[in-house]
């Protein structure tokens, strides 16, 4: 539309952008906003804690000691124990370093005569964050069998399903409707149990990673409603001419296209006249209805 005709913008705009179809949320009802009981000064040195990964292990090389396997070299140097390696001088290892402008660089470190060699000593995954312990397990499934009020779910192993498709007629399937019907066995609520975490059944209830899972948020539910009802009752003000003309405004490519027919001028000016005349009901519509 012509930039002359831009007094139509807002009106159009709300119209066009009016809340339709499924909610889209905007966040979830997670919050990383502390409570206001919270001292910031409490948690201004606390970090993720990490697991700490050392290989090979004490028992692991308590292991290699006791089978007393001793391996040396021509210069008579220890070089392997059990499964442990060791260093004679010659072995390197990756390492790294900054370099003269002050960037970090990998270079081999050449190790010393005696050095353990495949050793690990460096912090690991984060706690808490990888796979489900049976205990984990057990406390989640305990949570949702005491929210739905049932018993505690059991899990049953879903054993090997036979696929064998039986094709039959509309005449075969008639008779069987026909027919008597099996008897209706009503089970008493429970929790579905063909996982081990009934979580895995319920990802609205569930919190992940950077707000890819949980319940859509109470304020984006409530503001939703609200809209939807502030436009329900503005479009109740208006005309079946008036949306009509609106709807047209939406797809329209100049004025001539809201009210089509006749000469291109006529058209035009019925065009601008028509949608100066909804424009208007819409933007008293409007304030009728947040009133």
């Amino acid at each position: 539309m012509a930039r002359r005709y831009k007094d139509f913008d807002t009106a159009l705009l709300a119209y066009r952008n009016r809340p339709e179809g499924p909610i889209e949320p905007v966040k979830t009802n997670w919050s990383v906003i502390p409570a206001n009981d919270n001292n910031p000064e409490d948690v201004v040195d606390l970090g993720i804690e990490r697991s700490w990964r050392i290989t090979p292990s004490v028992a692991e090389i308590m292991a290699s000691v006791a089978t007393k396997e001793v391996a040396r070299n021509d210069r008579d140097q220890i070089v392997r124990i059990g499964k442990l390696r060791f260093s004679d001088g010659e072995q390197t290892e990756r390492a790294y370093c900054y370099g003269p402008e002050g960037k970090l660089m990998q270079y081999d470190a050449r190790l010393p005569v005696g050095a353990m060699m495949g050793t690990r000593d460096k912090p690991d995954s984060q706690l808490g964050g990888t796979g489900y312990t049976e205990r984990a397990t057990v406390l989640s499934n305990s949570y949702y069998a005491e929210v739905f009020d049932v018993d505690y779910p059991q899990y049953v192993k879903a054993g090997k399903r036979k696929r064998g498709d039986v094709l039959i007629t509309p005449e075969e399937q008639r008779e069987l409707l026909a027919g008597p019907l099996p008897p209706i066995t009503v089970c008493q609520p429970g929790l579905p149990t063909g996982s081990e975490r009934v979580a895995d059944s319920f990802i609205g209830l569930r919190k992940g990673k950077k707000g890819e899972s949980g319940a859509i948020g109470w304020e984006d539910i409530a503001m939703s409603k609200v809209h939807r009802e502030v436009w329900e009752e503005t479009l109740a003000y208006l005309s079946q001419q008036d949306v009509e003309t609106l709807d047209a405004a939406l797809d329209a490519r100049t004025l001539a296209d809201i009210a089509p027919g006749g000469h291109k001028r006529s058209a035009q000016r019925r065009g601008k006249r028509d949608l100066r005349v909804a424009n208007d009901n819409l933007v008293s519509a409007m304030k009728i209805a947040a009133a």
